[in-house]
């Protein structure tokens, strides 16, 4: 891994631009950060190769995927191992250590639920040291993937930028065959692979691959999304939050809550908390007025749950090492 000083403005700024278009040419993004195009890509091949960002794939959002949040408990002495143990199976997209009632929350999927059911009824209950499982269905994403450098780009520069369409994810109703998920995978590791170099690694044609990519993105089934490692995301704090809100009020709740910055996800869930909201702080501290703020919009909301996160250990195909570098990649495989 090569060694890379703190990110500065100018990589901030690369990476906004990455966050809100991930696969746009490096002559629009160095337009838009200010800078020529070979200034741009050498900066952001710096820091990938230093492991402190990347651009990756969601996996195939279709109607078959069912994602789910998982709640583990096991002994605190256990808890490192166990997190490197779920981190490294494909169906745990997320894995974060927190505090609170649960040792470990984790996002999971599968296509199909009997694939998710054999994941968290079957091989998470039988690891070593798991002592409760609990999960809550996912049954929409309101908003996914908040902007980590927000503010680094001028107004100028972000109007550049072709962005991408972020809210609601909506899965996608076309059906998908092995060669999307080959593109997919292939993205997952670097999601800023070229029409060519994708051709070349799949071992198709490249009109063939550029017609998927196409479709898959219009179809709503591809999400490539860029992500910044821990290590280059700063002191704050990052806290999921489980929320009740009357179901009459969901809607005007999510609203409200999607606006506030730092907010990354709004997902509504079939439980006790029928939404968990994923936040980045500038510190804990300002929990406190983020919940006060958002009860004043709306009165109804009523927090159940605060898992404030102690270590990142996975998020999509990356898992994190001591350093909170995104040291490894995972598959995302949920076949």
């Amino acid at each position: 891994m090569q060694e890379l000083k703190t990110l500065d403005e100018i990589d901030l700024a690369i990476f906004h631009a990455l966050e809100i278009s991930p696969r746009a040419p490096w002559t629009t993004v160095g337009a838009a950060v200010g800078i020529d195009a070979v200034t741009a890509a050498r900066r952001w091949e710096a820091m990938r190769a230093a492991n402190r960002a990347y651009v990756t794939s969601y996996p195939l959002f279709t109607r078959e995927t069912h994602l789910t949040f998982v709640e583990i408990t096991c002994r605190a002495d256990r808890l490192r191992g166990l997190a490197s143990t779920v981190a490294r199976d494909p169906h745990a997209l997320s894995v974060d250590i927190v505090s609170g009632r649960s040792s470990l929350f984790v996002v999971a999927g599968a296509v199909g639920a009997a694939g998710l059911q054999r994941f968290v009824l079957d091989r998470l209950p039988a690891l070593p040291d798991v002592d409760a499982v609990v999960s809550h269905p996912i049954v929409s994403v309101h908003r996914e993937g908040g902007f980590a450098a927000a503010g680094t780009l001028p107004r100028r520069g972000r109007e550049i930028l072709p962005e991408v369409r972020r809210g609601t994810l909506v899965p996608s109703v076309a059906p998908v065959d092995d060669l999307d998920w080959r593109i997919c995978l292939e993205l997952a590791r670097d999601g800023r692979a070229s029409i060519a170099q994708l051709s070349r690694a799949i071992g198709v044609s490249a009109s063939m691959i550029a017609r998927r990519l196409r479709r898959l993105t219009a179809d709503g089934a591809l999400h490539v999304r860029a992500g910044l490692a821990p290590s280059a995301s700063g002191d704050g704090a990052r806290v999921w939050l489980g929320l009740r809100v009357r179901p009459v009020d969901v809607s005007d709740a999510v609203r409200e809550i999607a606006r506030f910055a730092g907010v990354s996800s709004v997902s509504l869930v079939a439980g006790d908390h029928n939404l968990f909201v994923e936040i980045a702080l500038p510190h804990l501290a300002a929990l406190e007025v983020f919940e006060a703020t958002i009860q004043r919009a709306e009165p109804t909301i009523r927090v159940v749950t605060r898992m404030v996160v102690l270590d990142h250990v996975r998020r999509v195909s990356r898992i994190f090492d001591a350093r909170g570098d995104a040291a490894e990649f995972a598959s995302i495989d949920l076949r």
